[in-house]
């Protein structure tokens, strides 16, 4: 579940529901999750847990697919999200998972503010790394007036976000659609994740 709201904040996604009859348009960066039904040139049509929803796509859809990433991924400029444990001391703050991208927005903010307001979703660009006992230390500048120092252990969930290209979206591939209303009002896709593929 963590690793899901991840993702979604490193799409700055954010939920929206769906009509069973006749599906409104999303509202600006709305989330279409579901599992893909058809594929046809510029669309694809996503069963979402309430009904159909038929997304758009165009030359600036960004289509992306989770792999495993390695320790090696983090070096200075990567751009990478993460989400980290906030320690006593303000510095070594722990990652409990990295997914490195190509770029992305800088942005620092708590993950779960009720429940753990010391979970923090940092995404940024490293600017140095150091392997220590500890694992992989990095600095990540999100945009804040420090960078942020990470520590991420041996065991931390590693994946990258590779880009694949409208022909990796196949049918019953289970995905999640950042959208917005297109010049026709129907929604656009500006990112597409492939979770799992058929």
């Amino acid at each position: 579940m963590r690793s899901r709201l991840l993702f979604l904040s490193c799409l700055t996604v954010v939920a929206a529901g769906a009509s069973m009859a006749a599906p409104p348009a999303p509202p600006p960066d709305a989330q279409v999750a579901g599992v893909v039904k058809s594929v046809s040139a510029g669309a694809m049509v996503v069963t979402t847990a309430s009904g159909d929803v038929t997304v758009s796509l165009d030359a600036q859809t960004h289509v992306l697919k989770r792999e495993a990433g390695a320790a090696s991924d983090i070096k200075p400029g990567a751009y990478l999200g993460t989400a980290n444990q906030s320690a006593s001391d303000g510095v070594n703050n722990t990652a409990t998972e990295v997914h490195v991208m190509a770029n992305g927005p800088n942005v620092e903010r708590q993950m779960d503010p009720q429940n753990n307001p010391g979970l923090m979703m940092t995404n940024g660009h490293v600017t140095s790394v150091k392997t220590t006992e500890r694992g992989q230390e990095m600095d990540v500048d999100y945009g804040g007036a420090a960078a942020r120092h990470v520590v991420v252990p041996q065991n931390t969930s590693m994946t990258r976000l590779v880009e694949v290209g409208a022909s990796a979206l196949q049918p019953g591939a289970q995905v999640m659609a950042r959208a917005a209303a297109g010049a026709d009002g129907k929604p656009l896709a500006s990112y597409v994740l492939i979770e799992q593929h058929p």
